[in-house]
């Protein structure tokens, strides 16, 4: 009799574990990130722009624009505070093989707190918060407030050569606000890049992450592989001020 009533017990767990499989829907993509980062430096700021292009692989379709622009300020030692805004431009819904899609903008005003530390000689270690306001496009036109989301980076950085430098990070991401009930996790973001700066001003990186992300839903995930090509350029007006 006991174990028939373990033979169940099994029985039905695996039962129970099929069906919450059999409700989990996993969609994976796979996209191209093209985006350039300029840098402008001065004594006790620093200037960032970035534009970016996403788009689906197979097949190939556009799946987000991105511009941002961001003002920090550096604080006490290794410590950063800043602000920013981006603009994001999405097609949806968020399928490539469909053709007849339409665009959404996004707004989103931003916080931000970082902290750089040196661990070894040649490895670092930087932390960054980021709290975002996001604004969303209604169909007159205007946008409304949607909600917040609190963006969270660990991420290493190892001097491999003087000129090249290796990456890893994971990034996650939550939502905050009334209209947020299922997918308070949004999304994390996880991968590595090599970067490689032929001189102080002009770089390029290539790079791969796992963006896994939650839908509305709370059963439904997007699992996308992302390879990220980025072209640095830094201006910096210190040496023209000293």
């Amino acid at each position: 009799m006991a174990e028939l009533k373990k033979t169940l017990s099994i029985l039905l767990s695996i039962f129970a574990l099929a069906i919450v499989s059999a409700q989990k829907k996993i969609d994976t993509q796979h996209l191209l990130w093209g985006r350039y980062y300029l840098k402008f430096k001065l004594d006790h700021y620093t200037i960032g722009y970035e534009a970016e292009e996403r788009t689906y692989w197979f097949p190939w379709r556009q799946h987000q624009f991105l511009t941002r622009i961001h003002l920090q300020r550096n604080l006490i030692k290794n410590w950063e505070a800043g602000i920013g805004f981006a603009y994001l431009l999405q097609s949806l819904p968020h399928n490539p093989h469909i053709t007849n899609f339409y665009n959404r903008s996004e707004l989103r005003p931003q916080l931000e707190v970082s902290c750089k530390q040196s661990l070894f000689q040649k490895l670092n270690i930087h932390h960054r918060y980021w709290w975002e306001f996001r604004f969303y496009e209604q169909p007159n036109g205007s946008f409304r407030f949607g909600n917040n989301r609190i963006r969270y980076k660990l991420e290493l950085k190892y001097l491999l050569l003087p000129k090249i430098t290796l990456k890893i990070f994971d990034e996650v991401l939550f939502n905050i606000g009334k209209k947020i009930t299922y997918n308070t996790f949004d999304q994390n973001r996880i991968g590595g890049s090599i970067q490689f700066m032929p001189d102080d001003t002009f770089g390029l990186e290539l790079g791969y992450f796992n963006w896994f992300q939650q839908q509305k839903t709370g059963s439904d995930f997007y699992n996308r592989n992302i390879i990220r090509f980025t072209i640095h350029h830094e201006l910096n007006f210190k040496k023209l001020n000293n």
